[in-house]
């Protein structure tokens, strides 16, 4: 057993608790999910984590990571997504909850040697996929790998968890709560001063050391606007999951 942390690519943002605004143009909204809490499956690697959305030139990155809290060494070495797991990120316009495009991640063999196969972003009738993958692959990669293909550049495999969280800190942790609260709303949360998705940097995280599965994807702008039907300035909305396929 090997004691190996892993630590990178880098931490993708600020990491925040709930939910982040952010957009094509301008405003997106999305919402986040949280660790070792999945109310539907007791396997670690279907347990959705957080999302992750922003912006990078003219391209979008989405990001889920799923199994929580893997410890170092043999635990982390071990771990592989579900083969049967469909992963997927639902596009909203409407914000009624009701997807109009996805982007579909599923894995093929176990271990070191599953095959990532990536779908979308595209258009989806009836609000969903049904637990159905929708077409033939965009993009096919390994896992531990980056691979593009498509316009689309994606990894997926073991990570250092980069959610931040400071649990017994500063007013660190209430800021960023209401921050996301306020942004998923549409009005104001908590006071003036408790408005920000940043932690105090002197914040003590109290995930460091702890590593996750994570799926990047990152797809141009336009080809989320024309799967979406809106344009390069509209908002969207976002949110992840996962589920057996059917």
């Amino acid at each position: 057993m090997t004691t190996t942390t892993l630590s990178g690519p880098t931490r993708w943002t600020t990491a925040f608790a709930l939910i982040v605004f952010l957009a094509l143009g301008t405003g997106l909204a999305l919402r986040g999910a949280d660790h070792a809490d999945a109310p539907d499956t007791s396997e670690g690697n279907l347990d959705v984590n957080d999302l992750y959305v922003f912006a990078q030139g003219d391209n979008l990155v989405f990001a889920m990571t799923v199994h929580p809290l893997l410890a170092p060494g043999e635990a982390t070495e071990q771990a592989a997504f579900n083969p049967m797991g469909l992963y997927e990120f639902k596009l909203d316009r409407e914000r009624d909850g009701i997807a109009d495009a996805v982007i579909q991640v599923a894995f093929a063999g176990m271990g070191a040697a599953q095959v990532v196969s990536i779908r979308g972003p595209l258009a989806i009738p009836d609000g969903g996929s049904s637990r159905r993958l929708v077409q033939a692959p965009t993009v096919r990669g390994r896992l531990d790998e980056t691979f593009s293909g498509s316009g689309i550049t994606a990894f997926a495999g073991r990570r250092d968890d980069p959610f931040f969280i400071d649990l017994f800190g500063d007013m660190s942790l209430t800021s960023v709560l209401n921050a996301a609260f306020s942004a998923a709303l549409g009005e104001q949360v908590g006071a003036d001063g408790e408005q920000t998705l940043a932690f105090n940097p002197d914040a003590v995280d109290d995930l460091a050391g702890l590593n996750t599965l994570a799926i990047v994807i990152e797809v141009p702008k336009a080809d989320v606007a024309a799967a979406l039907d809106i344009g390069l300035d509209d908002p969207f909305f976002a949110w992840a999951t996962t589920s057996i396929r059917s």
